[in-house]
């Protein structure tokens, strides 16, 4: 369980809705989402840095308190819905213990004026209207599948 605000190093604040999409059943069985219901009231609650070698993920931070499961709400997900939560709500996946993959595609919408802590660098694309008040490095709509400009993009980033 962890508050995706701790993890970004961006601070408590407002501006920010992460989705999940998913790309195949996101079950109980197979590690979907659970969330804390109101956690998103809290403030930003101490995180662990975790290295299970059994995470996809490199790294990842975990919340340093218990979770009693009777708090937890299942976000579970069928092929093509996807789940919106804020920066600060709880939550986790448990383990896949189904014999499927469970795929999702993570998207972050942020207001323009969220930027980095003392200026850090990063990229975005605009969705729409004016967002360019210098806090992110506006990228163009990928042009094509593996297209040689996006790819020298990519390694910039």
């Amino acid at each position: 369980m962890h508050q995706d605000l701790a993890y970004w190093g961006l601070g408590e604040i407002d501006g920010i809705l992460t989705t999940w999409l998913a790309l195949t059943p996101a079950t109980p069985q197979s590690g979907c989402m659970d969330f804390i219901k109101g956690s998103h009231k809290s403030p930003i609650i101490p995180h662990e840095d975790s290295f299970d070698e059994l995470n996809l993920l490199s790294q990842s931070q975990e919340i340093k308190m218990n979770v009693a499961e009777e708090d937890k709400s299942s976000g579970a997900l069928a092929t093509g819905e996807m789940s919106l939560h804020h920066g600060l709500m709880i939550h986790g996946s448990g383990a896949n213990t189904s014999d499927d993959r469970r795929i999702g595609v993570v998207m972050r919408f942020l207001s323009p004026h969220v930027k980095k802590p003392n200026n850090a660098p990063d990229y975005g694309v605009a969705m729409r209207g004016n967002c360019d008040m210098g806090n992110f490095t506006l990228c163009h709509v990928p042009k094509g599948l593996f297209h040689p400009e996006d790819l020298l993009l990519y390694q910039d980033i």
